[in-house]
């Protein structure tokens, strides 16, 4: 241990990472930013091999547990087991979905990352018997809802978070909005070449392939807006085995597979290169209660990069995306879709214009304005458990910003 690694505070990181997790740049930013104020222990329930979570000077401890609901409660005991063991300065629970930990840590204090809505994890099918769906519903208010209340910071990653984290009656001075955050190197990977006028528009997709996030409407829309002549070209990156394998099918039995490209998974490092060589963005999602709160990192990521989004019409999109100024809304279905595919085709002199505005509305999201901030308000937690001066105020005001202020 060096000398300075001895003057650090411990701070605790705990996470959980589903097994499909499409992306980790949001904590990965988070797990090096801490790594440079503190001495920092990651703990995960498997081994994390993705290079965007392996930062150098972190210990990574692995506490094994089986997936599922009993898996998940065993993990979260052990996680606070080792938490009052070794009564760090500081635990940042890394995921919502650790929520429930904040029961067991006692006086030490600790911050929420509020980046899903909890009813993602509790929802549950009409068919249900009517118990099991009360059963439910008490579990998203106790272990979750009432765990945000006792949290000694709750960091939610967009406005919708943030509104509904107050209306369950969550202190204000706890509630810190901050940003998933950007890495510069998506706005570093240049200027876009316009697209040429008898080329395709080219179309990107990053994330999780599936039929609820819009997998076979984006085909179909591919197949509506290149009807009549080849206007557009997609490339979908995120996908596994099993959807490489549907998308190619079923991009075959439209007659389009000269239009469509699917790439697996890919590391984060890689994604601003990816999106140098598109022209546009896409969002989608169905209408689900749980996507009513979480903006996607994609749609950052896009803005960013200086690519305008097309987005499904739901406020996480809506939010940021403003129609006709860094992209185009639509109705989530493949004919409105294929539609604003053909407007966006119709002025494709005016992409120049769209990516500039989509750049500089992404300038706020970058991961270098919103790290310190995000230090600060972790810092302020155990600093004032010290006797010192804490305050949450930030001369950047990032929780204050509205979605006025980025259109």
């Amino acid at each position: 241990m060096s000398e300075m690694d001895g003057m650090r505070d411990d701070c605790i990181v705990l996470t959980r990472f589903a097994r499909d997790q499409p992306g980790f740049l949001d904590f990965s930013y988070r797990i090096k930013a801490l790594a440079k104020a503190y001495r920092v222990t990651v703990v995960s329930s498997e081994p994390l091999t993705e290079p965007e979570l392996l930062a150098d000077g972190v210990e990574y401890l692995v506490l094994p547990h089986d997936s599922g609901r009993k898996g998940w409660f065993k993990y979260m005991l052990a996680c606070a087991r080792l938490v009052r063991m070794r009564r760090p300065a500081c635990v940042v629970l890394l995921h919502s979905l650790l929520a429930p930990v904040v029961w067991l840590t006692g006086r030490i204090p600790t911050a929420l990352y509020w980046n899903e809505h909890p009813s993602r994890f509790t929802a549950a099918p009409p068919s249900h018997p009517l118990f099991k769906r009360m059963a439910r519903k008490l579990a998203l208010r106790w272990l979750f809802f009432e765990a945000a209340r006792r949290a000694s910071l709750v960091m939610p990653i967009g406005e919708a978070h943030q509104q509904d984290l107050l209306a369950k009656g969550c202190d204000p001075q706890r509630v810190k909005l901050i940003y998933m955050g950007v890495d510069k190197t998506f706005m570093k990977s240049g200027p876009h070449q316009s697209a040429q006028p008898q080329l395709p528009l080219r179309l990107i997709y990053v994330g999780t392939v599936s039929k609820a996030r819009g997998r076979d409407l984006m085909l179909e829309a591919i197949k509506l807006a290149n009807r009549e002549q080849p206007i557009a070209h997609l490339t979908l990156v995120g996908a596994d085995e099993e959807e490489i394998g549907h998308c190619r099918r079923y991009a075959g039995r439209l007659g389009i597979s000269n239009a469509v490209e699917v790439c697996g998974r890919v590391a984060g490092a890689e994604i601003p290169v990816i999106l140098k060589g598109a022209d546009a963005g896409l969002c989608l999602w169905e209408d689900q209660p749980w996507w009513r709160f979480n903006p996607p990192t994609k749609l950052f990521e896009y803005l960013v990069a200086g690519l305008p989004v097309l987005a499904s019409d739901i406020r996480t999109h809506t939010q940021y995306v403003s129609h006709g100024n860094n992209g185009l809304i639509f109705k989530y279905d493949s004919f409105s879709l294929g539609k604003a595919i053909h407007q966006l085709a119709k002025r494709r002199h005016e992409l120049p214009g769209l990516k500039s505005r989509a750049r500089e509305s992404g300038r706020q999201y970058l991961w270098d304005r919103i790290e310190p901030v995000f230090l600060q308000a972790i810092k302020s937690l155990h600093v004032a458990r010290q006797g010192g001066h804490s305050s949450f105020e930030d001369p950047m005001h990032l929780h204050d910003q509205t979605s006025s202020e980025i259109r």
